[in-house]
């Protein structure tokens, strides 16, 4: 089952309830850089993707904004009439705010790379990681692999028809991590020469060597793993509430963490019912069909065996 929120990840820009996308298994991950040194609007969601990372200098990472959750297509993709599906192809796409555009790689309107906004080609090891640790994710979580194209040319000799685009047959089984100057029907050249073999050394390194691409171990569905955990049973309604306090209550709270769904907790779960319990388990009964019919935020059994499986 998809892990659909990115823990830590800002729901400020949240478009799904304005788009709602196709149900997607997500396999491959598209990477663009937005050209820009601030979070796009995307046209209010029309042209977003799943996810945009914005440096953050102070504290050197990236922060990520969800806009749409990771088994739902998105939008950043031109996709054309016949040929084939590009943003409903099982991939989920993520956006780096900054450029990889040559012109920039010092300096943009008095701006300075690598202190005021990121030249990607040239991004500085903390932001790398960041992303790294956003692709060992997806692989854990999603099953997305480790593994890509061995071309990434730089801008702007990357856009357009170029050696690096795939044909509709290889796009129509790739599986893995590409840019969207690999994408066919597409023509933007981003992210460049991104540090892309950096990248994966490094997301395998934070999950042990594994690749998911045939080649290796790991977990999260990339060939192999452990074997999923029994679900606990569901220990009643009764245990969840105003005024409760219980083990119960705790592991509702870790296991919404886990899942991507603990943006309202401050101090982290705790066995007292609190209302971050309930305002993240109705996020996570809202991110489902089944549930958003009684999403109220508290666990029934159906809402106990979503969570857990």
């Amino acid at each position: 089952m998809t892990v659909n929120y990115y823990p830590g990840a800002s729901r400020a820009y949240d478009y799904a309830g304005r788009y709602e996308g196709d149900l997607i298994d997500p396999n491959a991950g598209v990477i663009h850089t937005t050209e820009g040194t601030s979070l796009p609007d995307y046209d209010g969601g029309a042209s977003a993707p799943n996810i945009t990372a914005k440096p953050n200098f102070a504290n050197k990472r990236l922060d990520f904004y969800q806009h749409y959750p990771f088994n739902r297509s998105a939008r950043a993709l031109v996709n054309a009439a016949g040929g084939v599906e590009t943003n409903t192809l099982n991939v989920i796409q993520i956006e780096l705010v900054g450029t990889c555009d040559p012109k920039h790689a010092n300096s943009w309107n008095g701006a300075e790379a690598g202190v005021d906004y990121i030249y990607w080609p040239d991004a500085p090891e903390w932001a790398l990681d960041s992303l790294a640790a956003f692709m060992a994710w997806q692989f854990k979580n999603n099953g997305i692999p480790l593994s890509g194209p061995g071309t990434w040319l730089p801008y702007p000799s990357s856009y357009g028809a170029t050696k690096a685009r795939m044909s509709f047959a290889t796009w129509n089984a790739f599986k893995g991590w590409c840019g969207h100057q690999h994408v066919p029907e597409n023509h933007h050249g981003d992210p460049g020469n991104i540090a892309f073999d950096t990248l994966l050394s490094m997301a395998r390194e934070k999950v042990g060597g594994g690749t998911g691409d045939g080649s290796g171990g790991g977990g999260g569905g990339g060939g192999g793993g452990d074997k999923p955990k029994p679900i606990p049973p569901f220990p009643g309604r009764d245990k969840f509430g105003p005024g409760k306090s219980n083990g119960h209550i705790t592991l509702l709270g870790q296991q919404l963490v886990r899942k991507g769904f603990g943006r309202h907790y401050t101090s982290g779960p705790g066995p007292t019912w609190s209302d971050a319990d309930r305002k993240n388990c109705r996020d996570f009964q809202l991110s489902r069909a089944e549930l958003r019919g009684d999403a109220d935020g508290l666990p029934g059994p159906l809402t106990w065996k979503l969570l857990f499986s």
